[in-house]
């Protein structure tokens, strides 16, 4: 019914990730406890009488308390360098040789174990000839009275009632116990789920059981996650272990008094313990206050009043929080649209490069910009994970994204829930969709608004370095190597950064060569590792007018170069300040520039090689609006002064229009900058 009704959906997405490891936590603490009262024979209560009765008892916990121990030391000393364990049966071989070392401990002392309580009673008090040494009792006609008789006069209706409450938390339970056992399961050992299976599966193998009067049956997570670590898996061995069990179902009881209380009680508290770790411990640092408190509250309901009470802690816990991060938006993606008219601040492309991307078929069209904003938690994953799978379902089958662009620069934080759907979405975006690069923008430099580090799971792909790239052998292994750091997912700090990221994979698609080659010039640029004549730097400069002029005549832009002169500056100079009067404009031709803006809050934007700087004041003869650091020792420019500007005009004309036209192209690049561009407010804040 879950799963025709949908509801499979609104479970999982509506239970915050942090409920799951609160059943985990809750869950093994309470596992841990009934190791100890399994083990002390005794029920534990938060009482000074409670207290006492289990130090009498303590002679029995010591083995317990040991065995685990001595099985911690040995976890400890067996791991590999990742921290995972050499060898997954140790845990099962350990448990196993329990019973056979504390035979072998107790016929060396001469002690009598049934009298110190060391082993479980018989479950039957029927005579010797009955019970046939209590195994034979098994298949006597006691054990199936259960499903055949049954007489209300012997009812006492008054623990019915009592008991109700009980019974409402079992069904409870019951109803999301696969929409939180299963994704908690998931979540552990990394493997995505598909919850309609998982529903269907739970509702044909109770519905079967039901008929044939058994009980509910349910994924265990303790025994599971005690499968998995062992390195269980795939199908042979699963029906191995239910084969296993169903033998154990018969046999079980007849040989459960031959097992020490020890092993039992190591077994569920290791067990128990290793749950409260995973759920409680290892979680620290992974959520944010609010979810990190509700965990400790609903363990600590749990371990001292109960599942019922846990529960409805829980309830409250998650209502709380959806109540608080929804407050600020409801609708977690605002807006999404194509980079086709988006541009990057990258102006010192080739024109092929240009070609590239502004081509229908290969260009900017294919990049998809989706913008995020308010607080992204479980409430909501649904709604944002789903609208991008929706938005790129829905773009024209010739116009479908290679390039995904996801803003997270207005998102004022996100739980832990919706960090594992993100990382779930970037999976989906490969392997569902094809996308081939995933750019998450965090919209700041110290990453997202996150406990968890999404910014290291995120970023699987990094741009090699220019060094990298120039010493490679061939310029097939170059375009190989562009290729695979141009996909995957990578994550940057602004949308100006992820749009020159994509206009990169864009071009490397079509020509990698042609990305090399501009690398190869950015490189020579910056005068590392190469020693460069002045005609070599002259051709250069040539060059990079050249992409700021296209279709201009080369020998008219040598011409232009003509009348600027050759200047180096060291780390720390200045080359103007914010209002001084503007003589002259420079080409960057190697080294590296700061432009800040006085009295604004630290706005700084770094100055690309090749770039033109000064021109709009030179031409227009107003002062600078803003002051020019500069960052590197031996950092070279071409200067045009005023002087010469008034002598290029006066003189040349037609080569002085060539300054116009690169103060023409950078208005209209400004102008286009992404900054500028519409999504519904008419303006992108970043």
């Amino acid at each position: 019914l879950l799963d025709a009704f949908s509801f499979h959906s609104f479970h999982f997405h509506h239970f915050s990730c942090s409920l799951m490891h609160v059943c985990e936590g809750g869950i093994g603490v309470f596992i841990a406890r009934t190791g100890l009262e399994v083990t002390a024979d005794i029920s534990f209560s938060f009482s000074l009488n409670g207290w006492r009765d289990f130090l009498e008892n303590f002679h029995l916990l010591v083995l317990v308390f040991g065995f685990e121990a001595v099985l911690r030391l040995i976890s400890y000393w067996t791991k590999d360098e990742s921290g995972k364990s050499r060898y997954p049966l140790l845990s099962p071989i350990y448990f196993i040789l329990i019973t056979p070392i504390f035979y072998i401990g107790l016929w060396m002392s001469s002690g009598n174990g049934e009298d110190a309580k060391y082993f479980f009673p018989p479950l039957t008090d029927c005579s010797d000839a009955e019970c046939d040494g209590g195994t034979s009792s098994l298949w006597g006609d006691s054990v199936w009275e259960i499903f055949h008789i049954v007489d209300l006069s012997t009812v006492s209706w008054t623990a019915v009632i009592k008991s109700i409450p009980t019974m409402v938390a079992l069904v409870m339970f019951s109803l999301i116990h696969v929409p939180i056992n299963i994704p908690a399961f998931a979540v552990s050992t990394d493997v995505d789920v598909d919850m309609n299976v998982e529903l269907m599966a739970h509702g044909y193998s109770n519905g079967i059981v039901g008929m044939f009067g058994g009980v509910q049956n349910y994924m265990a997570y303790t025994q599971s996650m005690i499968y998995f670590k062992s390195g269980g898996s795939g199908k042979a061995s699963s029906l191995a272990v239910a084969l296993l069990t169903t033998v154990l179902f018969f046999i079980g009881p007849s040989i459960a008094v031959y097992m020490p209380r020890c092993m039992a009680g190591t077994l569920l508290l290791h067990c128990g313990t290793d749950l409260f770790l995973e759920g409680v411990y290892d979680s620290y640092g992974k959520y944010d206050y609010l979810e990190y408190a509700g965990i400790w509250a609903i363990v600590s309901v749990m371990t001292c009043a109960g599942m019922e009470a846990a529960l409805i802690a829980g309830a409250i816990s998650a209502l709380l929080t959806y109540a608080i991060q929804s407050v600020a938006y409801p609708k977690p993606i605002r807006g999404s649209m194509t980079a086709a008219t988006l541009r990057s601040s990258e102006w010192n492309r080739s024109r092929l490069a240009y070609e590239i991307l502004d081509n229908d078929i290969t260009g900017r069209i294919r990049v998809r910009v989706v913008q995020f904003q308010g607080h992204l938690f479980f409430g909501n994953v649904s709604l944002f994970s789903d609208g991008v799978k929706e938005l790129i379902r829905n773009s024209p089958s010739d116009k479908s994204p290679h390039v995904i662009i996801i803003d997270f620069t207005l998102v004022l934080g996100i739980d832990s829930s919706a960090a594992q759907a993100i990382l779930k979405l970037r999976d989906s975006l490969t392997n569902q969709f094809g996308i081939k690069l995933s750019i998450f923008v965090a919209g700041k430099a110290d990453g997202f608004p996150c406990e968890v580090n999404l910014s290291e799971e995120l970023n699987s792909s990094s741009m090699p370095s220019h060094k990298q790239l120039l010493t490679a052998k061939n310029g097939t292994h170059v375009s190989d190597r562009l290729l695979t750091r141009l996909t995957g997912s990578h994550v940057c700090d602004d949308l100006d950064q992820a749009l020159i990221y994509a206009e990169d994979s864009l071009i490397a698609m079509v020509n990698p060569k042609l990305l090399y080659d501009n690398i190869k010039r950015s490189f020579l640029g910056t005068g590392n590792g190469q020693i460069r004549s002045i005609e070599e730097e002259k051709i250069y400069a040539i060059d990079l007018l050249h992409r700021k002029c296209s279709g201009e005549d080369r020998q008219l832009i040598e011409q232009f170069l003509s009348y600027f002169s050759r200047e180096i500056y060291a780390k720390g100079d200045i080359l103007w300040k914010q209002g001084a009067p503007s003589d002259s404009a420079k080409l960057l031709i190697s080294g590296d520039l700061m432009s800040s803006l006085e009295n604004e809050a630290g706005t700084t934007e770094a100055i690309s090689l090749g770039s033109v700087i000064g021109e709009s004041g030179l031409v227009e003869n107003h002062n600078r609006n803003s002051t020019v650091h500069v960052l590197a020792n031996g950092t070279v420019l071409y200067s045009l002064s005023r002087q010469s500007w008034e002598e290029m005009k006066q003189k040349d004309p037609k080569v002085a229009h060539l300054l116009y036209a690169i103060v023409v192209r950078y208005l209209t690049l400004r102008v286009q900058h992404v900054s500028n561009r519409i999504f519904e407010t008419r303006c992108l804040p970043i």
